[in-house]
């Protein structure tokens, strides 16, 4: 049974920093465990692809085409983030930032957070959803404060705090919302599979606070606007690779956890009018993100405010609900994914070799750094929608899907947003990749071909997205936007 299979491996993934003491015997475990990980989701996926279902353990767990999304997005960005990590933590011992303890503790959470992660993705049971949301709190909190200084140690409170009360005040929605089906069957109540085929709560209005608070709480550890304050300190603070794998994964993940509540409120009747929490949220997600982008000095708070635009363009997406908004929507959470880690990842191998955040300290980036320049300018191309690569189309069904069902102030308002994320990312790269300072002699650096590989795999996903998004690819999306729409 593959669950069984998947819940030994990450026991021993997470247990193997407590056992071996050299870090790389630990690096090269990590691999190997995800590497299976990644095998086993395929396979998964491989049985779920054509609109099935799995269940286990008494519908504890149940895996769906919605399911699978997540699931290929965590079981791969894992991989590609467990490659960058074995150089990234090696070094960081090697020049002796962090003690060799404290490297076997980053593998120790890091393995502890994709638990977490792929826990929430293949968990019916609604409580069990917000448990692990609350787990991977928990461990980013000291991810983010790993490297112990003032900064990093206020991001981690801060990051804590704020997303403790988001998270608290999604649960009591939650507890309101099984206690709106309280005269069901109790066996059956905290089961998503059932709630979402049952249309008869006691208190419609109770699901709607319910949901309402859900979406509030849980939308901070989402990252939309104006819940979003923990998240350009947290970005900027923590490693590259925790970055990479918390914007790409865990934003999308619970937003995912808000889309399985809003697919059983929205079969209520009266309550179709929950989608305009997206909306809203999401436009306003834009608006703020998209001005904050134009006036950012540090390129991680850069990253970070492009993806609670990203996470505004997704929700508005679902909130539109058509079906090629909301098909544009998870493909545009899959191109996030990769996208986003590849930008993260490289900004790590700057700040790596330039010791610095602060865009104005980077200057010719091409000359000193050329591969990470070309990767920069291909990252910024895939996640501000450039064509040919299919962020373009993502955010071109979503605004279609907005003239389609007659919403063109909010047309405008997204078209306006991305136009000015565009120019934003355009301005900065230009200066970081190409600008050059009078009489500056600019030597390549030997650290640029270090590190690479994790940027080369999260590319060649992006075109393997680009090549199978009208394929196979489709068909898993179109099975997923039945589950939403239907």
């Amino acid at each position: 049974m593959y669950i069984i299979v998947l819940g030994i491996l990450f026991l021993i993934l997470i247990v193997t920093p407590l056992i071996f003491k050299n870090v790389k015997t630990t690096g090269f475990i990590t691999i190997f465990g995800a590497v299976l990980v990644l095998g086993i989701a395929l396979k998964i996926i491989t049985l779920v692809s054509g609109g099935h279902s799995l269940s286990y353990f008494n519908e504890f767990f149940y895996i769906d085409s919605l399911s699978i999304i997540q699931l290929l997005i965590i079981a791969s960005i894992n991989l590609i983030v467990s490659i960058y990590s074995f150089s990234y933590i090696q070094g960081e011992v090697n020049e002796k930032t962090i003690t060799l303890r404290r490297s076997k503790f980053y593998y120790f959470l890091f393995n502890f957070f994709v638990f977490f992660m792929m826990f929430i993705a293949l968990t019916n049971n609604i409580v069990a959803m917000w448990i692990g949301l609350e787990g991977t709190t928990l461990t980013t909190a000291f991810l983010i404060g790993f490297n112990i200084n003032k900064n990093s140690l206020e991001s981690a409170w801060k990051y804590i705090i704020i997303c403790s009360i988001g998270i608290g005040i999604g649960l009591i929605g939650i507890l309101i919302f099984v206690n709106a089906y309280s005269n069901q069957d109790t066996d059956q109540i905290l089961k998503w599979s059932h709630l979402v085929n049952n249309q008869n709560p006691q208190s419609t209005y109770a699901i709607k606070i319910a949901f309402t608070l859900i979406f509030v709480g849980l939308g901070t550890k989402a990252g939309l606007a104006p819940m979003h304050t923990w998240l350009p300190d947290a970005h900027s603070e923590a490693p590259s690779p925790v970055s990479a794998m918390m914007s790409g994964v865990l934003l999308n993940l619970a937003l995912y956890v808000i889309l399985r509540f809003y697919i059983i409120t929205k079969h209520i009747p009266g309550l179709q009018n929950t989608k305009w929490l997206f909306i809203v949220f999401g436009c306003v997600s834009l608006v703020i993100s998209s001005f904050s982008i134009l006036r950012q000095l540090n390129y991680k708070r850069l990253l970070a405010f492009s993806s609670v635009e990203n996470m505004g363009i997704i929700a508005l997406g679902f909130g539109i609900g058509s079906k090629i908004a909301v098909f544009g929507a998870i493909l545009h959470s899959l191109v996030h994914a990769f996208g986003k880690s590849m930008l993260f990842l490289t900004a790590g191998n700057i700040l790596n070799v330039y010791k610095t955040k602060r865009i104005d300290k980077i200057n010719s980036l091409i000359k000193t750094m050329p591969i990470n320049a070309v990767f920069l300018i291909l990252g910024m191309l895939i996640i501000t929608g450039a064509p040919p690569f299919p962020a373009f189309f993502s955010e071109f069904y979503i605004i279609v899907g907005t003239v389609e069902t007659g919403n063109y102030v909010v047309t405008a308002v997204y078209t306006l947003c991305l136009l000015l994320v565009f120019s934003g990312f355009l301005r900065v790269f230009i200066k970081i990749v190409f600008n050059t300072e009078p009489g500056v002699k600019y030597v390549k650096m030997v650290e640029d071909k270090e590190n690479t590989l994790p940027l080369v795999l999260c590319f060649v996903s992006i075109i393997v997205i680009s090549l199978c998004m009208n394929g196979y690819l489709s068909n898993m999306i179109n099975n997923a936007v039945s589950i939403i729409c239907d």
